[in-house]
């Protein structure tokens, strides 16, 4: 048991643990050179004392560190002591890439191509990440993501793994593709593909679900090339994946203010401050603005006008053109003003004769204040209308719910602007209007605040399970916004929640009651009203991973009752049911070694008594065979490595004995008898031979015997050949000659002047004399 405080080497104590699993624990430690903090993989005590994985592990790590590659964490490879076996690596304090589930685009994107980057590099060298997803990538303390946790050990996660990984398929760059894709579609999307049923991630005619509208359409494409069913299908080179995510990150638009619900507010720009929902209509002001008054269309007469009006009369003289111009502008221009002004009289026909020049002063002063208040006429009509039009799409939006103060006062301008033309006040209707503006500025600049604050009141109204507030808000950022697709799929949620709610409550009572089944069907219609339902989903998950411990834990005693009745095939079937549910489990592993090592230590148990049995037979080559056999399937057994130092002496004596029996001609020749002399010896030296020994030694030591015994050869000659015999000696001239020659084999030859040469070869076999020998020279040279 790791405690904190324990040393696991001379510099090395252990200081808490980080995480726990089936096969390792992680534990912050501290390392004295370093004199600072490390993390240390603690392997199992099952797997340290498997010489094997720990070979392969060391190995990997050390390929893997020979990358150096920045986005890669450095694992210093295996250590060891007398009791553990670790792995030291450098201590990312950030933790992990699951963080940024849900995150922008564009910075689930920054931390997501170095990762492509450094598994382009690991590829690049021939090796296999094995197990890519969010977890196995950590977050240093200034935020750099490190690749950890390559998976030597590992088939793969379950919602993570390709098809062909749980399939039980050899690990390919494939698997990474689309471990690398399944990472992307779980921080875009806020879970992996597949999730929560676990039996669709690998079934090869199964799709993952869209990802959200909101994810560009080129980062869509590619995750869906990524995550393809088949091998083939993904993209060959990571180095292109890499490419593709930094032409992705390049097209997005510059950051704007936040509209969507599900970010977080980190990634706000500074400059934007969100206030709390709960604008409402000001005082007096329920209903949209109205125009009051529009531009006139009478005639305004100018002085080319008058010009030729004056010049149709005759050219009369200036002060007649005069008078004539003023009573134009006074009768075209404001002809209702000076009615207004001036009460009806029925004035006596004398006075209409023209005034006097002193009384055409006042006359010429009016018809210039007249021009000016037909222009400031005109300016105000213009200018009413770009605010009518600008008024008309802020109404559009649903101002008048939250321009508060500004739209207040702006009413209240337009409403004395409008007195103001009534009474023929026009330049202080200029005025007010110029006020308006600078107000409706700062209510059309608050309006995407506003739309950012409906959209946050709307999910966290979600979050709290009050309904109407939450279409309230979300119909208002509509309003703000039409086409705003977070507020469309809000609103829509928010139609279903109390539906959802009570669906809820309902499941987690069943749940609590153990009614597992009828939980589910609620989860699942809950999730089906609504599918971004976080309390469904969660309650799916943890039902089916209560249900899959059932059935893992079902399925293991399963097997270990088949093994204990040594019924293998029916254990070892069990023990792949139980790998099925949970292919991670360390406990089917050692299952399945203990079903080969008892059959093996059955299979051992009857080849050692067939070696016995053979043994006792004096069938020693072939007992031998079957030790060895014994010893290919464990080099350990004790019985067969001394079943082989035993036997193999004894298969290579009798090899020898039967050579010499099956060609006794061999012991003819003086060298081979010494051999077989000392042969025969050492068989005879053996204690308790077997019959067959027994006979071998005794065949043998005859033929020896009378290998040794000389016998009579008789020669013939004319009396005039020199004759020899190899390894006897020269016998010269003689009609005939007989001497005694051990058993062998011997070449006699003769020699004579002028002749050619004769040899012979004669075989002389122990206890028969051979026919006599002839040896004349007579062919003539």
């Amino acid at each position: 048991m790791l405690e904190r405080g324990q040393e696991l080497s001379a510099d090395l104590k252990l200081v808490r643990r980080l995480a726990a699993g089936g096969s390792a624990e992680v534990w912050l430690a501290q390392e004295r050179e370093r004199r600072g903090p490390v993390a240390v993989k603690i392997l199992s005590a099952e797997l340290a004392q498997d010489e094997a994985i720990c070979a392969a592990l060391h190995g990997e790590y050390a390929r893997v560190a020979a990358l150096g590659h920045p986005n890669i964490l450095r694992v210093e490879g295996l250590q060891r002591s007398a009791r553990y076996a670790w792995l030291a690596m450098d201590y990312a304090a950030g933790g992990d890439l699951t963080q940024l589930r849900g995150r922008s685009c564009a910075e689930i994107l920054q931390a997501t191509i170095p990762i492509a980057s450094a598994l382009a590099t690991v590829h690049a060298a021939g090796i296999v990440h094995r197990d890519v997803k969010p977890a196995n990538v950590l977050l240093s303390a200034d935020g750099t993501p490190l690749l950890a946790d390559f998976g030597a050990l590992s088939r793969g996660s379950p919602f993570s793994a390709s098809p062909q990984q749980l399939a039980g398929a050899p690990a390919s760059v494939a698997d990474d593709m689309y471990g690398f894709g399944a990472l992307l579609y779980e921080l875009l999307s806020g879970y992996p593909p597949f999730y929560p049923d676990a039996a669709a991630a690998s079934d090869v005619t199964r799709e993952p679900a869209p990802l959200p509208a909101h994810v560009p359409a080129a980062v869509t494409q590619l995750v869906t090339r990524l995550l393809a069913r088949r091998p083939e299908d993904r993209p060959r080179d990571m180095g292109n994946v890499e490419r593709d995510l930094r032409a992705a990150l390049a097209s997005l638009p510059p950051p704007a203010m936040m509209s969507d619900m599900n970010e977080p507010a980190s990634i706000k720009p500074a400059s934007v401050k969100i206030e709390p929902p709960g604008l409402r209509p000001p005082p007096g002001q329920g209903e949209t603005l109205r125009s009051e008054w529009q531009r006139t269309t009478a005639p305004r007469v100018s002085e080319d006008d008058l010009r030729r009006q004056g010049f149709r009369r005759g050219l009369g003289a200036s002060l007649v053109a005069l008078g004539v111009a003023a009573v134009g502008v006074v009768f075209f221009v404001l002809p209702k003003v000076m009615e207004r002004e001036k009460p009806a009289q029925k004035t006596p026909t004398a006075a209409v004769v023209a005034p006097p020049k002193a009384e055409e002063q006042p006359a010429e002063k009016k018809e210039l204040d007249f021009a000016a208040l037909a222009k400031a006429k005109q300016a105000a009509e213009e200018l009413r209308g770009a605010i009518d039009e600008r008024l008309q799409k802020l109404n559009e939006r649903a101002v008048a719910q939250w321009g508060g103060e500004e739209i207040s006062r702006a009413n209240s301008l337009l409403a004395a602007a409008d007195q103001d033309v009534t009474a023929r006040e026009y330049t202080a209707a200029e005025q007010k209007l110029n006020e308006i503006s600078p107000l409706l500025d700062a209510l059309e600049k608050r309006a995407p605040q506003v739309l950012a604050e409906q959209l946050k009141a709307g999910a966290q109204a979600l979050k709290d399970g009050r309904s109407e507030d939450a279409k309230a808000a979300f119909e208002l950022a509509l309003k703000l916004e039409p086409n705003n697709q977070v507020a469309s799929r809000g609103l829509k949620r928010a139609g279903t929640l109390d539906q959802v709610l009570a669906l809820l409550t309902k499941a987690e009572g069943l749940e609590k009651d153990g009614n597992a089944t009828a939980a589910l069907d609620s989860f699942h219609k809950a999730l089906a009203l609504d599918a971004d339902a976080t309390r469904a989903s969660e309650g799916i998950s943890r039902i089916t991973s209560r249900q899959a411990s059932d059935a893992f834990a079902s399925a293991m005693a399963r097997g270990y009752s088949a093994l204990a009745a040594t019924n293998y095939s029916q254990a070892r079937e069990a023990f792949e049911a139980a790998r099925r549910i949970r292919p991670d489990a360390p406990e089917i592993p050692q299952a399945l070694r203990q079903i080969e090592q008892e059959q093996r230590t059955g299979v051992i148990g009857v080849k050692l008594q067939q070696a016995q049995q053979l043994e006792s037979q004096e069938k020693w080559a072939e007992a031998v065979k079957e030790y060895r056999s014994v010893l290919d399937l464990d080099s350990t057994v004790a019985a067969a490595n001394d079943g082989v130092a035993r036997a193999s002496p004894r298969a290579a004596l009798n090899e020898q004995l039967e050579m010499y029996l099956t060609q006794p001609e061999r012991l003819f020749s003086q060298s081979v008898r010494v051999v077989a002399k000392e042969t025969l010896t050492r068989a005879s030296g053996i204690a308790n031979p077997g019959p067959i020994l027994s006979r071998q030694i005794k065949t043998l030591g005859e033929w020896l015997a009378r290998a040794d015994v000389p016998v009579p050869v008789a020669l013939r000659s004319d009396n005039i050949t020199q004759v020899t015999i190899y390894r006897v000696g020269a016998l010269g001239t003689f009609e005939q000659r007989s001497l005694e020659l051990v058993p062998g084999s011997y070449t006699v030859v003769g020699t004579r002047p002028g002749y050619r040469d004769v040899r012979r070869e004669i075989s002389v076999m122990p206890g028969a004399a051979p026919a006599p020998v002839v040896i004349r020279c007579e062919d003539k040279i």
